[in-house]
């Protein structure tokens, strides 16, 4: 029976460039498909279940864990949901929104991309 998970804060890097609010995310093991981002006024949430391959494995040394994130962060400008934008690529998570008021009475879903792989392409 496989153990639960719990649930992780995951550390934000957050920054301001050409008219946008930037969110940087860690989520190692998250896909498109199993990550969430809404935004509901200045408040971004962020939900993502990490799936791993291996996580039955005998580990030697074990310092990070799959499982599900969670985090809320309160954005400091006011940005608006149409033209945001949020992708997933190599386990970060990268969610660019406008700055700007725009009228949000309810939470936004902001859908997130990944974009194709490129395994089997020579490095």
């Amino acid at each position: 029976m496989a153990k639960q998970a719990a649930i992780e804060s995951p550390p934000v890097n957050v920054y301001e460039a050409n008219d946008q609010l930037t969110v940087a995310v860690p989520v190692p093991g998250a896909h498109h498909d199993t990550t969430e981002v809404r935004l509901h006024r200045q408040t971004l949430t962020i939900r993502a279940e990490a799936r791993y391959p291996q996580e039955q494995q005998h580990y030697l040394q074990h310092e990070w864990s799959v499982g599900s994130s969670h985090r809320e962060i309160e954005l400091s400008r006011p940005v608006r949901a149409s033209g945001a934008k949020a992708t997933l690529t190599h386990g970060i998570l990268t969610i660019s929104l406008p700055i700007g008021r725009e009228d949000m009475s309810s939470p936004t879903r902001i859908p997130v991309t990944e974009p194709p792989s490129h395994q089997g392409q020579p490095h």
